[in-house]
């Protein structure tokens, strides 16, 4: 084993214990909007509509590296975590 070398196990990963909610975005814009998993909430385009009081830190619960399509015109409630 080298220093700093990760050497992955056989089970699932254990997800980080942190504060969750459920939050509504709206597209408001023409086209779709993404949003990844590491992306700072509260740094979103404007064009997505939703209370960005209190979402300092906040960012969607999902695996590292993965993704979330809004398409135009539409709301979705995304999970959100303060890890």
């Amino acid at each position: 084993m080298r220093p700093g070398e990760l050497i992955p196990g056989d089970g699932p990963v254990p997800q980080a214990e942190g504060r969750r909610a459920r939050l509504a975005v709206t597209n408001t814009g023409r086209f779709d909007a993404y949003l990844t998993s590491h992306f700072p909430l509260v740094r979103a385009s404007a064009a997505l509509r939703f209370e960005r009081d209190g979402l300092e830190g906040a960012r969607l619960a999902l695996p590292a590296g993965a993704s979330v399509a809004i398409p135009a015109g539409t709301t979705q409630e995304l999970e959100i975590t303060w890890d």
